[in-house]
């Protein structure tokens, strides 16, 4: 990884939280209702995203999203003795991560500040300076996509009631904001020891793509008949991304061996399982993080992995 990572949780170092999450992810997809659970994400994510264009651009990839629970994360941790969210303080986590650049970081904080997302106040302990926050609009967007997470955790685990979690009290999602911080850090290291092809993870657009792509599936259809019709013009007026960039996606995953085009401008797909192996992996990671971060957030310290030796 580039540059310096971010302090990490005493007694948790990020190895160990790596592991954990990796192990979560191995966990969760041999629950026997997690195929439920998966197409619970995708239905969710296609009804969050679907014809928000500005949305779907601000979330374009995983370098934006990063950005954005970023913004949260440092916003709502201030006042545990940390400075909040400064350009320098994203760009750290964006450049450890090894995401983007320092410029895109700042290009994506001028975009987010331009749609009303964030806005700059003066930093009160260094006037040279200005803090990053967030606005409503941001917190409410996020806490709308975080809950199609906690919806699919809940098809998992009913007796946990994570519904009530998100629609609950705000001060539950700030300490879920504030220590979304730790999780984040592995994301860069998830994506690459995780899914088997980090195509629709980098691609704009990328991840709402696959789980609309996946949504078309027939739950009950044999794994040899995964066929489904994906228009790429169609597809990108709902998602306000290009026919070529799609096509030149769906072509990519060909490629990498997840998807055969059977006819031309995606008329016909067959998923292979390949895919359905990628996308499992990405809905599990979500369940995973959050679990870790819900769990930090209620200081359930006991479901919590350690370093036995810190």
């Amino acid at each position: 990884m580039n540059g310096s990572m971010p302090e990490t949780l005493p007694g948790i170092s990020h190895e160990t939280r790596s592991q954990w999450l990796l192990q979560r992810v191995a966990i969760l997809r041999r629950n026997p209702n997690f195929g439920a659970a998966a197409n619970e994400y995708a239905l969710g994510a296609v009804g969050v995203f679907e014809g928000r264009y500005m949305a779907n651009k601000v979330m374009a990839n995983v370098a934006r999203q990063v950005i954005c629970m970023s913004v949260l994360a440092l916003h709502f941790t201030r006042t545990n003795g940390n400075h909040g969210a400064t350009i320098s303080s994203i760009q750290n986590i964006t450049s450890a991560l090894g995401l983007c650049s320092k410029n895109t970081t700042a290009a994506t904080i001028d975009l987010l500040e331009n749609i009303g997302l964030v806005t700059r106040v003066p930093d009160e302990s260094d006037h040279r300076n200005h803090l990053i926050q967030p606005t409503n609009k941001l917190i409410y967007g996020i806490r709308r996509i975080i809950g199609i997470t906690f919806n699919a955790a809940g098809k998992l685990f009913p007796l946990r009631q994570y519904q009530q979690l998100i629609d609950g009290p705000d001060d539950f999602m700030e300490r879920y904001f504030a220590s979304s911080l730790h999780s984040l850090l592995n994301v860069s290291s998830m994506l690459s020891e995780l899914h088997s092809s980090q195509l629709f993870a980098i691609s704009d657009g990328g991840g709402v793509l696959l789980c609309k792509l996946m949504s078309l599936k027939k739950l009950d259809a044999p794994e040899n008949e995964n066929f489904v019709c994906f228009p790429y013009d169609e597809i990108g007026n709902l998602y306000g991304v290009s026919r070529t960039h799609i096509r030149r996606l769906m072509k990519r995953a060909e490629v990498e061996g997840l998807v055969r085009l059977l006819e031309d401008g995606g008329r016909k797909i067959e998923i292979l399982p390949t895919l359905n192996d990628v996308f499992e992996n990405m809905v599990a990671a979500h369940i995973a993080r959050a679990q870790f971060d819900i769990h930090l957030a209620n200081q359930d310290f006991d479901l919590l992995p350690v370093d036995l030796y810190a």
